[in-house]
């Protein structure tokens, strides 16, 4: 499983924060301290919880449709990548404890 993790400086440590699960987060003195600890943290969360894809047959619902037929149409637009970092960016700088 590859898992994206956003790391950032701060002061003298570092913040490393699993992008798609901004509740495991981590600070540690130096950028391996932080990642090793994320890792633990996101390994002890799968020990407790259970990943699971549904697949749905079909949807009755006409807004449900209606936001289907649009799925994945940014994927030919040269600026998703730029988008993605900017909701990153955006989420981290939320999380960001009070100084």
């Amino acid at each position: 499983m590859k898992v994206d993790i956003i790391l950032s400086k701060q002061g003298n440590g570092y913040l490393a924060q699993v992008s798609t699960l901004p509740d495991i987060r981590v600070r540690e003195a130096t950028r391996e301290a932080a990642l090793r600890g994320v890792e633990r943290r996101l390994r002890a969360y799968f020990d407790r919880v259970e990943l699971v894809r549904l697949e749905l047959d079909e949807v009755n619902d006409d807004r449900s449709l209606s936001l289907l037929e649009h799925f994945g149409s940014l994927a030919a637009d040269p600026t998703f990548d730029d988008w993605q970092e900017e909701i990153a960016a955006y989420r981290q700088a939320q999380n960001q404890p009070p100084e």
